[in-house]
């Protein structure tokens, strides 16, 4: 995350600490690529070799710019305030196509692969690429409201809505429950496989060989969470709370990154995996920022010398860089 962007980005400050916010004037017309009849409540970029290939970094990164490949589900609200399935989709080539009626989430891993996962009202969906469908995946007949991948392993966690948590193995074919994990609202998954989940007490907790254990340093009341999937940090996860950022990580401990974001311009889902290409859903529209194009100059001129300047301290100080965040020394408005 670079931050929100408009025509006047910087505001200096004092404090000695350095803090980006997103506003509300970032979702800007440029950047919109998808108008939804509904909200966007998830986006999925996988990052496997559906969307990448390892042999060529450079040539992928912008193949993967131009020819994107995205997942996102719709919703509505009734009357009484009960979420109301409006489809899952694929964004592909520049147009979306709906893959399932009742479909809640999607999840892939960040490996060699090129499978997607879908969780949705009647069990598991996996996406044929080729025929740019959904396909049912094993026996789970289960009604899922959130869905998480493992890396280099066959292994799938879902959620039920009853939020009750159970590993799938066996291709499908085998469903076991997760007695540890109970009353979990979200679940995510990290690089090395650590499982995060938020209760309804938007407390956070991670799963491993270790055991069930709470994440500390977070503040203790909040009044809105969430888990930001899929996370890129290698041993860990990114955790909205509030307006604040924080990094997660697997031993039990958290960290306040530099960036936050004001109420008004909080989005209703978001894509953060691909680092330099992300995806902001706002107001029942989807945004692509490439940042490649905005350090580059070809999106906005008047920010060019601002971005050649600050790129580095951005992408360190960016909640999805792979190592811990960093302080930088102003507080920039964008």
């Amino acid at each position: 995350m670079v931050g929100a962007i408009n025509a006047n980005p910087v505001s200096k400050e004092t404090d000695e600490d350095e803090k980006i916010t997103i506003i509300k004037d970032f979702y800007l017309k440029k950047f919109v690529i998808y108008n939804a009849k509904y909200d966007v409540v998830n986006i999925l970029v996988p990052t496997n070799s559906l969307n990448f290939d390892d042999n060529d970094d450079e040539k992928n990164m912008e193949n993967f710019a131009k020819n994107i490949i995205l997942f996102f589900v719709e919703a509505d609200v009734d009357a009484a305030g009960n979420r109301v399935d409006k489809g899952l989709y694929v964004y592909k080539n520049g147009e979306a196509t709906k893959l399932l009626e009742n479909g809640r989430d999607a999840a892939a891993s960040s490996d060699d692969s090129t499978d997607v996962f879908f969780g949705a009202k009647d069990g598991i969906y996996t996406y044929d690429n080729k025929e740019n469908k959904a396909v049912k995946y094993g026996s789970v007949t289960d009604d899922i409201i959130a869905i998480a991948k493992e890396n280099a392993t066959d292994v799938i966690y879902y959620l039920n809505k009853d939020h009750e948590l159970y590993k799938v193995t066996d291709n499908g074919q085998k469903s076991v429950k997760i007695d540890d994990v109970v009353g979990a609202q979200e679940i995510v998954l990290d690089p090395a496989n650590n499982l995060y989940f938020v209760t309804e007490d938007k407390q956070v907790y991670v799963v491993n060989e270790n055991g069930v254990k709470k994440i500390t340093g977070l503040p203790e009341h909040p009044k809105s969470v969430k888990l930001i999937k899929p996370p890129v940090l290698e041993d860990g996860a990114v955790f909205l709370s509030d307006n604040a950022f924080y990094a997660i990580y697997s031993n039990g401990t958290s960290e306040l990154t530099d960036f936050e974001i004001t109420s008004e311009a909080k989005p209703s889902a978001y894509a953060m995996e691909a680092t330099m290409v992300q995806f902001f859903a706002f107001h029942k529209k989807i945004y692509k920022y490439n940042l490649l194009e905005i350090f580059s100059g070809d999106v906005f001129e008047i920010l060019n010398k601002f971005l050649e300047e600050n790129q580095e301290i951005i992408i360190e100080a960016s909640p999805v860089s792979k190592t811990s965040t960093r302080k930088i020394k102003k507080h920039k408005q964008i």
